[in-house]
């Protein structure tokens, strides 16, 4: 080291060497570097992070106000106090789960001593986000940092209450500082390993850093990361091997997010199936409905060709295909002698009901197409959108045959079930009008090579 500064202050002028004027550029860019990548780091899993809360506190609250509207103008007072309180203990993160009505009284809480009282207000209130019409508010009560997500509870276009839940921010917290600990201490290591790589590189050492910045970016801007080449054992070598491992921490935690996100979205989507099924029993002639329309639906879907995901999207569009219901009165989902023309209307308008009740979490917005268009017509004379041929979803196209078979072949108070094959000919008459001509014919003889099933085989299909 002492002939490295002798060497450059030979007749009293310095004469930097490459190494040092590599240092001098190497040093700042390597912190420009670390910086931007523990930047980008902690912003993405922050983001992230308190996305997830937001979508998930906003996604439960609007199941809470769904489910409480029906118990509300029900008068089930039990159906609240369970709703609240299972709500509550689904997630650690849920502080309190309320339900009030119009005149802002609480009529359910998890913790019944708030029955009835009224719901008093923050006294700091910091908007945060809106989805659709719920708000979500960061709140302080009795000395904690909440975020609330308030849902109007609306029954056939009127408000008859607001649905509170309140989550809390501990894992968020908790969560990001794991984060920040982690990319500090990596940042760290980067950087000391930087200063030695930087005194003993030699001139390849530019090519090997252009190589780490394009990774930065690469991983910065969220493209397909690939591990840099580690292409010596020196000191940048081992440089490379931190970032790329530092990288794949970085994935993985993103991977983490999103196994955790996809064990949201299964959780959220057992709560639409209990919903679903929590719809077909209010009619005891339509019991286990959707599981059947479903089953009939994987089963032609499956001599069609369709595997995997599609098969797994199809599953779901078919038992969700009805959902829109719920928000159809008892005395019209429930009426024994034929609508009249305004009941109709109110039933057709089930398809968009669905829609709206998708639209609320994200991830079921991809099954809205089949949802909303499993009463079209193939030639275009069915509802809501008269949509025509090929313009229909395929998948809403095999649904609309196995509703079709099940509500032909179910007793309802005005008629009796047709048998099998009755209902197969009815299908077959409409084949080219209501149905695809190919698809018609495929269910037609998918249910005849099935086993024969009587009333109680058939049943069975819905457990």
């Amino acid at each position: 080291m002492k002939n490295f500064f002798s060497d450059r202050w030979g007749n009293g002028r310095f004469s930097p060497g490459i190494r040092l004027k590599l240092l001098c550029f190497l040093l700042p860019l390597a912190f420009v570097l670390v910086f931007t990548v523990s930047w980008t780091g902690s912003k993405i899993t922050g983001a992230a992070l308190r996305k997830d809360l937001l979508q998930r506190g906003a996604a439960i609250s609007k199941m809470v106000a769904l489910s409480a509207g029906y118990l509300m103008l029900a008068d089930d007072q039990l159906g609240l106090d369970r709703l609240a309180a299972e709500t509550r203990a689904s997630s650690p993160d849920i502080a309190y789960v309320a339900i009030r009505d119009a005149a802002n009284k609480v009529v359910a809480h998890n913790r019944i001593g708030e029955r009835g009282k009224p719901f008093e207000p923050s006294a700091r209130i910091t908007p945060l986000a809106e989805f659709s019409d719920t708000h979500a508010d960061e709140v302080i009560r009795e000395d904690r940092t909440l975020v609330e997500f308030n849902t109007p509870i609306e029954f056939a276009g009127k408000l008859v209450g607001t649905a509170t839940l309140a989550l809390t921010t501990e894992s968020l917290v908790g969560a990001n500082r794991s984060v920040h600990r982690s990319i500090l201490t990596a940042a760290s290591i980067i950087l000391g390993l930087v200063f030695l790589g930087a005194l003993l590189a030699s001139s390849l050492i530019t090519t090997r850093v252009k190589r780490l910045h394009e990774g930065v970016l690469s991983l910065g801007a969220g493209k397909p990361f690939r591990p840099i080449p580690v292409t010596s054992s020196d000191e940048l070598g081992d440089l490379t091997r931190k970032f790329n491992r530092m990288a794949e921490e970085l994935l993985s935690q993103k991977d983490d997010l999103e196994a955790k996100a996809r064990q949201l979205e299964e959780a959220y989507l057992g709560m639409v199936r209990v919903i679903a099924a929590s719809l077909d029993a209010r009619d005891a002639y339509t019991l286990g409905h959707s599981t059947r329309v479903a089953k009939l639906s994987c089963e032609l879907g499956r001599r069609l060709g369709l595997a995997g995901e599609a098969l797994v999207d199809l599953e779901r569009a078919a038992i969700f295909h009805d959902l829109g219901k719920i928000q159809t009165p008892d005395d019209v989902l429930l009426k024994k002698e034929p609508l009249s023309d305004t009941e109709e209307v109110r039933m057709r308008n089930h398809p968009s009901d669905g829609t709206d009740i998708l639209q609320a979490a994200p991830f079921l917005r991809r099954y809205i197409p089949v949802v909303r268009a499993h009463h079209e017509w193939y030639n275009g004379e069915g509802y809501p959108d008269g949509k025509k041929g090929h313009e229909i979803p395929f998948h809403a196209q095999i649904i609309a045959l196995a509703d079709a078979f099940d509500a032909m072949t179910t007793d309802r108070p005005y008629r009796q079930a047709l048998t099998t094959e009755e209902a197969l000919e009815e299908i077959l008459r409409y084949r080219g009008t209501q149905f695809s001509p190919e698809l018609a014919d495929a269910f037609a003889k998918m249910v005849r090579e099935l086993p024969p099933m009587d009333e109680a085989t058939y049943r069975s299909m819905a457990l």
